[in-house]
């Protein structure tokens, strides 16, 4: 049975993978974009926070030891840690009052979190470098169909064509694997260091949690965490609760209630009436003040004043 010559099947399968070529090629830009893309990144990374890396952990961890337990968050913050280091330790620290195994799970909790980060940082770099040799490979063995025909038939400009068609997808699709694999290798040493740094300073903290336990120290336990979208300067604040909305006719606890609008009209004087003052009452400390000071005047003051009010 001739496959070429009795079915359709050969045809199906050039057309197919002439259908795919275009795709593979403009996928190969898109990851060129993306290697170049994750290339800035990791200097920025480098910029931003790795240099600012610069934690001493003996020290730290000296300082963890030797601080009071109502200060441990404070040391925290002082710290050259990074944003997420201290999220999660802030977190810790100011649930210090927990048991012993809700404490743990809260730690390992915080550890796992801060590795997930880290993780879908790699993800990308990581699936870049695995699928850019493929599709590179495809790229190169796609034109090579029509070149070795076009070679068959004597068309060496056919043939050259698809030659170079290969080899530059060959060559993208490596340059891609090669950016994205130095990217990751990189992150993947900074961020077990990251890991590493973390999980020494967390096992301090409830070392540092347990003692207190021991000695019945009360420590707190009722932090919730950080608000979503605040950023590295606002770690180990607290949420703000919002007071709550009064209901109608309902004045808040703690709060005077003031009295309906009719009453405060009705105390009110009628317009042009000045207020009168209490019997024996000055209307004002100052009023009271003047009255004290006139009693006290000589007499020859007082008529020096009388001889003024009959002049004018």
């Amino acid at each position: 049975m001739d496959l070429y010559q009795e079915t359709y099947l050969p045809d199906i399968l050039h057309d197919i993978a002439m259908g795919l070529l275009a795709p593979t090629m403009v996928v190969i830009i898109l990851l060129i974009l993306a290697s170049v893309f994750f290339l800035g990144q990791l200097v920025v990374e480098f910029v931003s926070e790795r240099r600012h890396f610069k934690q001493n952990m003996p020290a730290i961890v000296n300082d963890l030891n030797d601080a009071d337990w109502g200060d441990i968050t404070d040391v925290i913050e002082k710290s050259q840690l990074l944003a997420y280091q201290k999220r999660a330790l802030t977190t810790v620290s100011r649930n210090m009052g927990l048991p012993e195994e809700p404490l743990f799970a809260l730690a390992q909790a915080e550890v796992n979190g801060c590795e997930r980060h880290y993780q879908r940082r790699l993800a990308w770099t990581d699936t870049i470098s695995k699928v850019a040799p493929m599709l590179g490979l495809m790229g190169t063995l796609i034109p090579l169909g029509p070149g070795i025909v076009a070679l068959g038939q004597g068309n060496t400009l056919a043939l050259s064509q698809s030659l170079l068609l290969a080899f530059d997808a060959t060559v993208c699709g490596l340059v891609c694997a090669v950016f994205a694999l130095v990217v990751s290798k990189l992150r993947s040493g900074w961020y077990a260091e990251y890991l590493n740094a973390l999980e020494s300073i967390m096992s301090c903290v409830i070392d540092k949690a347990a003692s207190a336990r021991a000695l019945g120290v009360g420590l707190p336990a009722n932090y919730r965490g950080l608000v979503a979208g605040q950023g590295a300067a606002k770690a180990g604040k607290q949420r703000r609760v919002k007071p709550p909305m009064p209901q109608a006719g309902k004045p808040l606890a703690g709060k005077p209630q003031m009295p309906p609008g009719n009453s405060l009209q009705a105390n009110m004087p009628p317009a042009g009436k000045p207020l009168t003052p209490p019997a024996g009452k000055p209307l004002t400390p100052q009023a009271g003040k003047q009255q004290t000071a006139k009693t006290q005047m000589l007499p020859s003051q007082e008529r020096g004043v009388h001889g003024t009010q009959l002049q004018e």
